[in-house]
């Protein structure tokens, strides 16, 4: 092996040992020795914002991890219509299929970093190390929660109790994988955000300008915001209390102003 090899090896290994996300990741059940070994079944790539990573019906080559970034999956109806099935973070794997294809679409939101896996290689791997199976189940099974949670949000909740349960589940995701649950980072764009809730961008900005005026959360740019009542959102995400619909913006024509 030469030098340049050796080098490259040490890299390989290094990474995996390193991974900022391997405390939360499917990878976390392997001791070193076992890590040593998994570092060779995968390799690092990365995507640049709104780059496709693949899409649905395309072959389903490789499975992803994602190491830094997020992820917007989405799936595209009959109609042209795109439907937003969720958004994934750090320690998230996906790359689900059916068929031996992709089930849904992929797309990078901002820098992204992945762990890929070539799935025949992976499911090798996993042939001989059932724990890691288990845990990748475990993370697989997260893309139908993504789905169910959808369901819950477009048939049983108005417009305010959507963005309330939003904005909790980014707080929830963000404390899952050890980052700080407040302020949130909202790195998807607010047309993502809308077509995501079943909304118009108009009305996502309205009730937004809403929770602001109750002082529920406080802008601090448009990519952040500050949870100033986490527990006023989650009795709005489970039953609207009346002073938010007593509230005299309510009722009151909005010009869609974007906050």
């Amino acid at each position: 092996m030469s030098a340049a090899q050796i080098v490259n090896q040490e890299e390989i290994n290094n990474r995996c040992r390193v991974c900022k996300i391997r405390a939360y990741s499917f990878c976390r059940c392997l001791k070193d020795d076992k890590l040593e070994v998994f570092s060779r079944v995968s390799f690092e790539k990365k995507y640049e914002d709104k780059q496709n990573i693949f899409l649905q019906s395309d072959p389903s080559d490789y499975l992803y991890n994602i190491t830094e970034g997020n992820v917007k999956i989405y799936q595209l109806l009959d109609d042209g219509r795109i439907q937003i099935i969720g958004f994934l973070y750090p320690g998230d794997f996906f790359g689900t299929y059916k068929n031996n294809k992709y089930n849904y679409s992929a797309e990078a939101i901002g820098n992204l970093k992945t762990c890929v896996f070539e799935q025949k290689t992976l499911d090798k791997f996993m042939d001989q190390n059932h724990v890691l199976a288990k845990e990748l189940l475990n993370q697989t099974s997260y893309e139908l929660t993504l789905a169910q949670d959808r369901m819950t949000v477009l048939g049983k909740l108005d417009a305010v109790e959507r963005i309330a349960k939003f904005l909790l589940n980014i707080s929830n995701q963000r404390n899952r994988i050890g980052w700080q649950s407040n302020p949130i980072s909202l790195s998807m764009t607010r047309q993502d955000i809308a077509d995501y809730l079943g909304l118009t961008i108009e009305t996502v900005s309205r009730e937004i300008t809403k929770l602001k005026t109750l002082n529920i959360i406080k802008i601090i740019s448009s990519k952040q915001m500050f949870l100033n009542d986490v527990k006023k959102l989650e009795e709005i995400e489970g039953q609207l209390d009346d002073a938010y619909y007593s509230l005299p913006e309510y009722n009151a024509n909005s010009d869609g102003r974007s906050y």
